[in-house]
């Protein structure tokens, strides 16, 4: 098996930052196996934060400040590149790819022209670093008839498959996505969808009842303070979307200022706190994700373990009422399983560029909703030299076998 290196960054919907990982892999393809040799997470500058932040609310779009931003963060992609390498004492000449998504600020995976936008200028990474960027994974998706997630679903199979355990990972991010691992299973056997909101849901609570003093509730200290209104939870539940069958996703505004804004009338009437409201919304998170397990995964199949990743897992009192609701089930993080949480969907963008470049459709139709597999992403030649071993590599592989065709 050929050893080679790769990269992967990934900036979370919380814009606190870019994680970088620098992996070791072998093998190519569904063959792949990898090990972190480096993890960072580059913070980012408060007014760089502020700015990404407004970027991807609704509102007025200034061109030239979305194409500033655009060449910033690529700037700033490339530099969490460079100094992972650093640490880890490696030339980045010897990085075979690079995968960069850049940082979504719109996805609008339905309607009559579905469409997603991430910011984050792909030929000033490879410029650069030399190492030849793969970026904008979503897009391809989205052009077959896909939801553009959850993108995962191909590598959490290359990382989390397990011969004898039926496995769920439930990454606890700006959604709560859901990606099912059966026993022994192959590609085409892999579910995955949103199964509700999650931390954006949650935080947008925490701001609208703080007047925007307060971003988050670190730890969920909030929320265990609280008493669970029934009444609200039970219309949450109720949404129309939490009743549609896989594949699925929903927008930003599903889940947004509107629906908060028919509920706080009904928690007036309650006589609800704010501890109250965010128990409520912590529960409401919990329920949609433990509800869509028993409701969309295979039946007569025992879940064996389900593995969580993402800012969520640091909600103490989210990960309790997961436990509570799916007792007899381990949860566990995804570190002791070899993926550290912190460097998870930087790994993911890395194990994405790989598969591109060895001719590996990425995308899972029964997870996307796509109505085929595809190639995913634009590449951007590095180096006059990495973009020949890449050419080199990328003709030495074999046609490999779709989705549909295995």
């Amino acid at each position: 098996m050929s050893t080679r290196f790769l990269i992967g960054l990934s900036s979370g919907s919380s814009a606190d930052g870019v994680d970088a990982a620098l992996l070791e892999a072998e093998g190519a393809g569904l063959e792949l196996q990898v090990r972190l040799i480096e993890a960072l997470h580059q913070p980012y500058p408060d007014e760089l934060r502020e700015w990404i932040r407004r970027m991807s609310n609704p509102g007025k779009v200034d061109g030239k400040q979305t194409a500033l931003l655009h060449r910033l963060l690529g700037e700033t992609f490339a530099a969490a590149a460079r100094q992972t390498a650093d640490r880890a004492s490696m030339s980045l000449r010897k990085v075979q790819c690079l995968g960069c998504p850049g940082h979504t600020v719109w996805h609008e995976p339905e309607g009559r022209f579905p469409s997603t936008f991430a910011i984050g200028m792909a030929a000033v990474v490879a410029e650069r670093t030399g190492v030849t960027t793969i970026s904008d994974f979503r897009a391809r998706d989205l052009a077959v008839g896909g939801y553009g997630v959850p993108l995962s679903a191909l590598v959490d199979y290359l990382l989390f498959r397990h011969p004898s355990e039926n496995r769920v990972l439930v990454h606890l991010g700006s959604a709560a996505r859901v990606v099912y691992l059966p026993a022994g299973s192959r590609p085409v056997d892999v579910l995955g969808f949103e199964a509700g909101p999650c931390n954006l849901f949650l935080d947008n609570v925490m701001q609208r009842l703080t007047g925007g003093r307060e971003d988050y509730d670190p730890g969920g200290k909030n929320g265990v303070q609280g008493h669970c209104l029934e009444p609200v939870l039970q219309r949450w539940l109720a949404h129309p979307y939490m009743q549609r069958r896989p594949p699925k996703s929903f927008t930003r505004s599903t889940f947004g200022d509107e629906l908060l804004t028919q509920t706080l009338p009904n928690a007036r009437q309650l006589q609800a706190s704010r501890h109250d409201l965010v128990c409520t919304a912590t529960h409401f998170v919990a329920r949609s994700i433990t509800a869509s397990l028993r409701r969309f995964l295979p039946e007569g199949r025992p879940l064996h373990r389900v593995l969580l990743s993402g800012g969520g897992i640091r909600n103490g009192f989210l990960w309790h009422l997961l436990e509570q609701q799916l007792t007899g089930i381990p949860l566990d993080k995804t570190d002791p399983h070899g993926i550290p949480n912190d460097a998870r969907k930087a790994i993911e963008s890395a194990l994405l560029a790989a598969l591109t470049v060895d001719g590996v459709p990425a995308n899972l139709p029964a997870a996307t909703g796509a109505a085929g597999s595809r190639l995913l992403g634009s590449l951007t030649p590095g180096s006059s030299a990495n973009w020949a071993r890449c050419l080199a590599w990328m003709a030495a592989q074999t046609a490999p076998l779709t989705v549909e065709q295995e």
